[in-house]
């Protein structure tokens, strides 16, 4: 095996176990699970970099993460793209009648303030899944890796969402679930050629967190008599994102087929 493919898998495993743990010290923190999740890539990334993965200059190990660059020309694809699939949701499930108009003055201080933890947090996250792990899939090819990293970000979810009622409780676990995963790998498509494109982690968060903030909103902005109507159709994993995902992972397949991944690109 590549050692470089070795090192992803077992990043992978330290990072699953950590999101395990959190899982079993829902009893403890509640609410705070889903955000503690969210930082166990950076920690798992700082653990291998310390250890198995030694990093013997840091300087270059931070570009090898994609963090020295801002990767400023990715950034409008990176929230507008987001965005526009989830407000298209939102507008089918408007102009078919599943959902009506709310009040957004009781939302916008909560969502202003979500909007800055959002994004610290998917920094953290990125770190770990399109900083460290994804260069080092790249051996077994550029888009594979990124289906496989969209993949397995996917299953880190699922101790919480299968497990408990702090993320997306809303419809049927077995039916949310795969939803979930389909729309985890097509991103990693998106996330992935971000990525590359761009050679930093940056634009890969600001894209995560205009997802969970567009999310956010779609959700506040709507009111319905069955909220699984966003959860199927509408919402960050329904079925309007897979095929909008799906569309911008085709096009950009020619894109990604003749470019090499290199690490701090």
């Amino acid at each position: 095996m590549n050692p470089q493919v070795r090192f992803a898998i077992i990043f992978y495993v330290i990072t699953l176990g950590f999101a395990i743990g959190v899982r079993l010290l829902v009893p403890f923190v509640a609410e705070s699970s889903a955000l503690l999740t969210m930082l166990t890539p950076a920690l798992a990334t700082v653990i291998m970099l310390i250890t198995l993965d030694p990093a013997t200059d840091w300087r270059r190990a931070l570009v090898d993460l994609g963090m020295t660059r801002l990767g400023l020309k990715a950034w409008p694809l990176a929230i507008l793209g987001p965005t526009a699939i989830l407000f298209v949701g939102l507008g089918y499930t408007a102009i078919t009648g599943l959902t009506g108009s709310a009040s957004i003055g009781s939302m916008a201080l909560n969502l202003l303030a979500g909007l800055a933890v959002g994004t610290a947090l998917a920094f953290f996250e990125e770190i770990g899944w399109r900083g460290y792990m994804l260069p080092r899939m790249a051996a077994i090819g550029a888009v594979p890796a990124m289906l496989a990293v969209g993949f397995l970000q996917g299953v880190w979810h699922l101790p919480l969402l299968l497990t408990t009622e702090y993320y997306h409780s809303t419809g049927n676990p077995w039916i949310v679930a795969p939803m979930f995963l389909v729309t985890l790998t097509l991103a990693g498509v998106f996330f992935g050629f971000l990525r590359v494109w761009s050679g930093s982690i940056w634009p890969v968060a600001l894209a995560h967190t205009a997802v969970n903030f567009s999310w956010n909103i779609s959700a506040e902005l709507s009111e319905t008599q069955s909220p699984i109507v966003l959860e199927y159709i509408g919402g960050e994993s329904g079925a309007v994102m897979i095929i909008g995902l799906a569309i911008a992972d085709l096009l950009l397949w020619r894109a990604l087929a003749n470019r090499q991944f290199t690490r701090g690109a």
